[in-house]
């Protein structure tokens, strides 16, 4: 099984390395890995790791792209569309995987082949490396994703290949929530989405995360997909009032989840 991973990079270079390290680890002899690096002209220590990279990438098909970009969803779409795997999923600068993440996911789609989507629980960790906290979650929902919000880390997500083949792709005008909008899509489209209850993938929390500096931006886009996809009619003041009594009903599902589990 063949597995493509996607990594839009600018001027990360003090996390790229780990990153590289986490893929390169990945040593199940039954998987080939492809990993697509689209770097947007950095101008820090990126290009030596890449360059690094490039000169001893071990058992894994590397494929640096250098070169201006349009952003994270561009670069992503354009790594979506290079792919030949029969997997796809994306891994951040600033992310990595946990040994045998690739396995694991391999041998639950071979497992279940109606399955299109999974996704993991993922370690939040500081720039220094260390554990914040572990995010687990238990099932997926679409109304739980409509109305909670984007509760599949993105780092440990992993689609087949027939979701990129029909065409789903990240919407260019989302820069902060694609993911949030590209899972509701593939949810409204009706693949099925599983969850693997094992951490796969750490998420490193640092001051220059796109989603802590463009929280404004996150907020306007979280509704704009509520308001596309959730099926709540207008007028503004109905929809903000279903979507409040929503998110708490999941927040309580999602409590009482954690403590009965």
């Amino acid at each position: 099984m063949k597995v493509s991973i996607i990594t839009p990079s600018f001027n990360q270079g003090k996390y790229f390395q780990k990153c590289i390290d986490s893929i390169k680890a990945q040593t199940d002899s039954t998987i080939e890995i492809e990993h697509i690096v689209l770097d947007n002209c950095s101008t820090d220590s990126t290009g030596d790791i890449l360059r690094t990279y490039q000169a001893n990438p071990d058992t894994v098909k590397l494929i640096p792209i250098v070169e201006p970009d349009r952003g994270q969803t561009d670069a992503i779409n354009r790594g979506f569309l290079m792919g030949s795997g029969d997997i796809f999923c994306w891994l951040n600068t600033d992310e990595y995987y946990k040994p045998s993440t690739l396995a694991t996911v391999a041998s639950f789609f071979a497992a279940h082949p109606e399955v299109d989507v999974v996704f993991g629980d993922c370690d939040f960790v500081g720039s220094d490396g260390k554990l914040i906290k572990t995010k687990r979650e238990y099932f997926f929902s679409k109304s739980m994703l409509v109305y909670y919000g984007c509760y599949l880390p993105s780092c440990t997500t992993f689609v087949r290949r027939r979701v990129i083949d029909a065409g789903l792709l990240l919407a260019p005008e989302f820069r902060v929530t694609m993911d949030f909008d590209w899972y509701v899509r593939i949810a409204k489209a009706g693949y099925r989405i599983a969850h693997i209850p094992r951490v796969l993938a750490s998420f490193t929390w640092h001051d220059t995360n796109i989603s802590s500096v463009q929280v404004e931006r996150r907020r306007v886009e979280r509704r704009l997909v509520q308001d596309r996809y959730s099926g709540i009619p207008e007028p503004a003041w109905l929809r903000t009032l279903v979507y409040g009594v929503m998110l708490r009903f999941w927040l309580a599902v999602r409590v009482t989840r954690r403590f009965f589990a």
